[in-house]
């Protein structure tokens, strides 16, 4: 599950992303019966002095965004098994809610493939090039050979554009299902998804969806690593964070791990995407750097990457043009 906001408290530029990407999830939706977008609302929450839910409601104002904008109390009656302090400041979107990746990702793929698209799972990129105004991509499976190239390597991005020494590295993340002592109070149809903002971190989570447990993350902070030597096993001891976040709102959570699981941010500096042509190859635009938050986006993404690559005319929105890097080897 990722979560879904419309009010982009990162920044109001990326309202417009999000509301093409809300448009395009509901085509996928309609064309392949799959629910992926449960819209089971949205708290942003923040303790005195941090920022996420006023600059949600600025994000919304600017875009006139449908909102509520709530008391503790007010909040606390609609979801008692939030406990809000008194002093937080709380916003709730109806148009909030979650992706389910898996049907999003096979029902991107499965329309991919209907509309000619050839996909090679298990088939690593060694390298790649440019010659002659074509584009030619090494492969464990052999060489793939194209007009044009579209580069989203994820937590690999950094080391698939080495040439233009992009700012960019990859933190650790780790996620966490806490048991619950009565889930039927934390299902979608209960309970929203929720952001946090305060002195224990960014934390997030999302209602239960597997009768047992609340999923929470910290999106703030993570090691510095090496996607290909990352340590992907939790250990006692990091779900500090999430812990003393739930000790504190979720009465009803318990300190028991269900599970939990290691994921990767690639980041870039300023914690914006990167959404370009590539600065000596215009036949090849880049998808990189989403810093934790870009999945939500996804098929607005595409869009944008797919325009950069068949329509010259076709500009990236400045926030996420490459020339914001004073970096070697990055045309400004």
């Amino acid at each position: 599950t990722r979560i879904f906001r419309h009010a982009y408290a990162e920044s109001p530029d990326y309202v417009p992303l999000v509301l093409r990407a809300d448009e395009l999830w509901q085509e996928l939706m309609a064309a392949t019966g799959e629910v992926v977008l449960n819209r089971c609302g949205g708290l942003e929450l923040a303790a005195p002095g941090f920022a996420h839910a006023s600059s949600a409601r600025e994000a919304a104002d600017i875009h006139n965004l449908s909102y509520e904008w709530l008391t503790p109390a007010d909040a606390r009656s609609r979801w008692p098994q939030i406990a809000i302090p008194d002093d937080w400041d709380v916003l709730y979107s109806d148009a909030s809610g979650f992706l389910n990746v898996e049907p999003a990702i096979r029902g991107m793929m499965t329309l991919a493939e209907q509309a000619g698209a050839v996909v090679k799972t298990g088939t690593p990129v060694t390298t790649w090039g440019n010659s002659g105004g074509h584009i030619w991509i090494d492969t464990a499976a052999g060489r793939i050979e194209a007009d044009a190239a579209i580069v989203t390597a994820g937590a690999w991005a950094g080391q698939a554009l080495q040439d233009l020494g992009l700012p960019l590295h990859v933190r650790r993340k780790t996620l966490w299902w806490q048991r619950l002592r009565h889930h039927e109070q934390f299902t979608p149809e209960n309970m929203p998804v929720f952001i946090t903002d305060s002195g224990i971190g960014g934390i997030y989570g999302f209602p239960c969806v597997d009768g047992a447990s609340l999923k929470i993350a910290n999106h703030l902070e993570g090691d510095v690593v090496d996607p290909d030597t990352v340590d992907r096993t939790t250990h006692d001891g990091e779900n500090a964070d999430v812990l003393a976040l739930a000790a504190q709102l979720f009465p009803d959570a318990t300190p028991e791990v269900v599970k939990s699981a290691v994921c990767l941010y690639m980041m870039t500096p300023d914690t914006d995407f990167i959404l370009d042509r590539h600065p000596g190859l215009p036949n090849v635009a880049i998808g990189a750097g989403f810093s934790g938050h870009g999945f939500k986006f996804a098929p607005a993404v595409g869009e944008v990457l797919a325009n950069l690559v068949t329509d010259p005319s076709y500009q990236a929105q400045g926030r996420f043009q490459l020339s914001r890097f004073e970096t070697a080897g990055v045309a400004g």
